[in-house]
């Protein structure tokens, strides 16, 4: 029990160190201020203190003397002492009052610097949590805004795509269409070509059996020029003819 009591006032003791360490952490002029008079206070405290214990031996000591004297000159020096030594001890408890306003000054004091400290702790960290819930707020509203852009720029690649297959469709159906269309203007040249050619194999079948004419027996008389008139004329008849034959084949 004993090394139990020995213990705690030094547990004590380093609380209220860490206590004073802590307060001098905390700083304002109100602060400083008041534990300066706190100091100034318990000085004369001690200074006081050493006063009234002087009087109180002063006064015992003339008090001892008048008692063994019992003379008037000692009687007033016993009371002199005796009201020097209420004075001295008025003026202790004067000066402890005053220490334990300014105590409690200087503890009202810390107590709202550390409320303001606290306070400005709270303001900080509300702020902090704020901007952090911004950062937040913001990282998931650019998350949720690339995602929407992916979805929606899936979509136009769908649609492009689409869009792709239809116009390679179309193409794709002109193509055969044209294929289709050169394939038609080929059989058709194949089959007018193919007509002509019968056509004109008909006329030569057809010349081959007219009737050859006969020889008359009038001999060509020399030396005179042909009639070119009557040759061209011939010409022209036999050119007729033949458009008019093409004419009915066809």
């Amino acid at each position: 029990m004993v090394k139990a009591k020995k213990k705690s006032p030094a547990k004590s003791k380093k609380t209220l160190g860490k206590r004073k360490v802590t307060s001098k952490k905390i700083s304002s002029v109100a602060l400083s201020n008041a534990e300066a008079t706190v100091k100034r206070l318990e000085q004369e405290a001690k200074t006081a203190a050493k006063a009234l214990t002087a009087a109180k031996k002063r006064a015992a000591t003339v008090k001892k003397v008048a008692a063994k004297t019992r003379t008037a000159k000692d009687k007033r020096a016993a009371k002199s002492a005796k009201n020097a030594s209420q004075k001295a001890a008025a003026r202790v408890a004067a000066i402890d009052a005053r220490i334990r306003t300014a105590k409690a000054k200087a503890r009202a004091a810390e107590l709202a610097v550390r409320e303001r400290a606290r306070k400005l702790a709270e303001a900080a960290k509300a702020e902090a949590d704020f901007q952090k819930a911004i950062a937040a707020f913001t990282a998931k509203w650019k998350r949720e805004r690339a995602k929407a852009d992916a979805a929606k720029a899936a979509r136009q690649a769908r649609k492009d795509a689409l869009k792709a297959r239809i116009v390679a469709t179309k193409a794709a159906s002109k193509v055969k269409e044209d294929a289709r269309t050169v394939a038609e203007k080929a059989k058709a040249a194949a089959r007018r070509a193919a007509k002509k050619q019968a056509a004109r194999k008909a006329k030569k079948k057809v010349g081959k059996k007219s009737p050859i004419k006969k020889k008359t027996g009038k001999k060509k008389v020399l030396g005179k020029p042909p009639n070119r008139k009557k040759a061209a004329g011939k010409k022209v008849a036999t050119k007729r003819s033949k458009s008019a034959g093409k004419r009915k084949t066809s």
